[in-house]
């Protein structure tokens, strides 16, 4: 999987392990902390890659069939979750 996205002001580009922005600099973040931050889990992250976490997210759903989802052991964020 490789996919850009183009924003006005930076270009955000995902792989299967990395996410990468530029906005006349360079930012990366692994692609698993990302996922983790738009979930709201807590995630060490650069502000742009933040920004942009739930753009990725949505790609990444989109894109990813169940084979996929799994080899990132993304833990199952539902529990203790309360309407």
């Amino acid at each position: 999987m490789k996919v850009k996205l183009v924003y006005p002001d930076h270009i955000v580009e995902i792989t299967e392990k990395e996410v990468y922005l530029f906005n006349g600099r360079l930012v990366s973040a692994p692609l698993d902390e990302v996922l983790y931050y738009a979930y709201g889990k807590d995630a060490v992250l650069p502000e742009e890659l933040k920004r942009v976490a739930y753009d990725v997210l949505r790609v990444f759903n989109v894109l990813s069939g169940e084979s996929n989802v799994l080899k990132f052991a993304l833990p199952n964020f539902s529990k203790g979750v309360t309407a």
